[in-house]
């Protein structure tokens, strides 16, 4: 009973440290500042984007029907003028620079408790990180997008960096590190990774290459996206730019447009606006193999594909994901390749809100192949956003099978 006392007692500690020390991590407001609107316009919790949000993203982060121009409150600072614009090519053609620095902060406080050899939850891990995201537009057709960490494990690494020219509404091309959209991201943790994203179906990801990305509605509800590209894997080393090729396609059924959001002014704050069902294809190819870009999952390969689907309903949200490698394999030092034939894996998760603020979530996640063997995790955890740009959350990681890496973890984050 003590022991089980000192546990509450040492929770307690945890969780209020946390709530004091809350100004580490959350959204990116520089959209925010430059509408002067809440992150909850696009966000449900940060990063999963609500309706609105992704008719935002799929607008070249712009406001949707053409709304834009209206809803900017920092206007941006003219290049030039309407005169240039008229005398071109014999003129610069005119442009315009954000008003303000494009920065967003995230800052982020976690900690682990993790299960020793002894079998016991005695083991603590503390990390904190600051992201730093830069994004904006310029004049009507270009956007960027990046962001770079610091953290107390790996000092400065720069995160993705991406450019991007709007062809039209729905229609863009990008440049940078490009490749399939995420879609396990409500919690905070990274279950297979010590850092970024990664799930159970990642596929390799991101590409430093091109892409095109394609949307439109169906209707007055629903729509479809394609998203193309080459690139060079993840990585800075020169070579062929066609080594990794990936294509995913997704079509939306019911709620809001992929294209025109909630009506093109209004975001969803809450889950329960966007009833509806998007299903999706992924496939990517590389010459030479790429890892999914995770420390903890082994092996390369070179063919990979996966099928997902997304539903929101009411206060509820599914995701499920399988994928499949046909090959995996490791290359040692001397050049030599071992094959370990091929990989499968799953994803499953189930959110549940509360209130627009508070939400629980449960994943499901499963790899095997004979380099990894097989690996299984159950994982639990609520979440409460404090304020729409705060949230403090819980998670419990178990692993099932092969391993003894059971985890708490605590996070705080915040961002300005």
């Amino acid at each position: 009973m003590k022991k089980c006392n000192n546990f509450i007692f040492g929770l307690g500690l945890i969780v209020l440290s946390l709530l004091i020390g809350s100004k580490e991590s959350l959204a990116v407001p520089v959209f925010a500042r430059k509408y002067h609107t809440a992150c909850s316009t696009c966000h449900l919790a940060f990063p999963v984007r609500n309706a609105f949000g992704e008719a935002f993203r799929n607008n070249g982060y712009r406001f949707p029907d053409g709304k834009d121009e209206d809803m900017v409150k920092e206007a941006p600072v003219e290049l030039g003028s309407e005169a240039q614009k008229r005398a071109f090519p014999n003129a610069f053609y005119p442009s315009d620079i954000p008003n303000m620095p494009s920065l967003g902060f995230l800052a982020t406080t976690q900690l682990d408790l993790q299960k020793g050899s002894n079998g016991k939850f005695s083991d603590w891990a503390f990390g904190q990180e600051l992201g730093i995201f830069f994004a904006g537009t310029v004049t009507d057709n270009i956007s960027y997008f990046g962001d770079f960490g610091v953290n107390t494990e790996e000092g400065a690494t720069l995160g993705r960096l991406v450019l991007i020219w709007a062809f039209a509404p729905g229609l863009n091309f990008a440049v940078g590190d490009v490749g399939f959209p995420e879609l396990f991201t409500l919690i905070s943790a990274a279950p297979n990774a010590d850092g970024g994203i990664s799930y159970a179906t990642s596929l390799p990801n991101p590409n430093k290459g091109v892409e095109i990305r394609f949307t439109g509605d169906t209707g007055e509800t629903g729509g479809y996206a394609i998203v193309a590209g080459i690139g060079r894997n993840n990585t800075e080393e020169a070579g062929s730019l066609t080594d990794s090729r990936f294509i995913r396609a997704s079509y939306k059924l019911f709620g809001a447009g992929l294209l025109s959001g909630s009506g093109g002014t209004y975001g969803n704050d809450a889950i329960g606006m966007d009833n509806s069902v998007t299903f999706g294809v992924n496939f990517f190819s590389s010459d030479d193999g790429a890892t999914v870009g995770d420390e903890n999952i082994h092996g390369l390969t070179k063919t990979a594909f996966s099928g997902d689907i997304m539903a929101n309903y009411g206060s509820f949200r599914a995701i499920a994901q399988v994928a499949r490698f046909n090959e995996v394999f490791e290359v040692d030092s001397l050049g030599v390749r071992s094959n370990f034939g091929k990989r499968t894996q799953l994803s499953l998760e189930g959110d549940y809100w509360v209130y627009p603020w508070l939400f629980g979530v449960l994943r499901y996640e499963h790899v095997k192949d004979d380099l990894n063997g097989e690996i299984t995790k159950v994982i639990p955890g609520v979440a409460a956003m404090l304020r729409v740009n705060a949230k403090l959350g819980f998670e419990y990681i178990a692993y099932t099978k092969n391993s003894d890496m059971n985890t708490f973890n605590f996070y705080a984050q915040v961002g300005f």
